[in-house]
């Protein structure tokens, strides 16, 4: 069977624990990085983990992570038919796609670190709940809650304020669930992350888009994109947006998708996957190198 290969790309929980040699043309990324104060690679290289979990160091260090093994995956022969990316991964998958070129991508999650660091309130993660009860337990407490991600049949990742989600976490548990606070700096993908959006916005429209050479499965529509004026306008809505990573593997899945490879340094994507659907085969980095495909 002819094999059809999703690139997969992870959002801010997947740090880098090591510094992947990357091409040349691929080296100055982090000079510019270093240039804008932030000195990845010495951070990486030291286990610098308190610098490195701040959303503005985050989020670069994971794109350039990605960004790297990419090159190498098709370095190595291993090319996408489609890619997606989760949150923050998606600025990693519109460069696999040729939409953006690598060094723009960077500006622009530099920007997006910036902004998004630092706004009051959090995430918890909502296990042993489907989405419709975990959306309508939000509906109930109000607007200090949502939902901010999608990630399985029974995991929904929600944002709020402090105050919201310990109301959550207690109607949760009354239902037989459990919200497991999760080690980020903000309320990602809420409405608390409106000022972010405004700002990052007007940067993602001016900046060049080009056709993809493979389709883009957004995580704001859970569909396969190729127009660039469509993608620009969802990227530049996705800090608010939920992410609907149910939705970008049932469309990778009616795609004919039989193989996605994680392109980071983790396996969080990978253990979602082979929890929600059978598919499609799920392989991390490290398994692709090895030759898994």
């Amino acid at each position: 069977m002819t094999q059809h290969v999703a690139f997969l790309y992870p959002g801010q929980g997947t740090l880098p624990q090591e510094v992947v040699p990357a091409p040349t043309d691929l080296e100055t990324l982090y000079g510019i990085a270093a240039d804008a104060g932030l000195p990845l690679r010495d951070w990486i290289v030291a286990g610098d983990t308190e610098r490195l979990t701040r959303t503005d160091a985050a989020q670069p260090a994971i794109f350039l992570d990605s960004v790297v093994r990419t090159a190498l995956l098709q370095a190595a022969g291993v090319v996408p038919n489609v890619a997606a990316g989760h949150s923050l991964g998606e600025y990693a998958a519109l460069v696999a796609a040729e939409v953006l070129a690598a060094e723009d991508a960077l500006r622009l999650v530099l920007r997006r670190g910036v902004l998004m660091n630092g706004i009051p309130g959090g995430m918890a993660a909502v296990v042993k709940l489907d989405l419709e009860r975990v959306r309508s337990l939000c509906g109930e407490i109000g607007p200090s809650v949502c939902v901010a991600n999608h990630n399985g049949p029974t995991q929904v990742v929600v944002s709020g304020s402090a105050a919201g989600l310990e109301a959550l976490a207690k109607v949760v548990k009354s239902q037989g669930g459990q919200a497991l606070p999760l080690q980020v700096s903000g309320p990602f993908h809420s409405p608390f992350m409106r000022p972010a959006e405004v700002a990052l916005a007007p940067e993602i429209l001016r900046t060049p888009f080009s056709v993809p050479r493979v389709p883009i499965v957004s995580s704001v529509s859970g569909a396969a994109e190729s127009d660039t004026t469509r993608l620009k306008a969802l990227l530049a809505t996705q800090i608010t947006s939920c992410v609907r990573w149910m939705d970008v593997l049932g469309t990778l899945a009616v795609m004919g998708t039989t193989h996605a490879v994680e392109v980071g340094a983790g396996s969080v994507l990978t253990n979602l996957g082979r929890r929600a659907t059978d598919r499609i085969r799920f392989v991390t980095y490290k398994e692709a190198v090895d030759g898994a495909l």
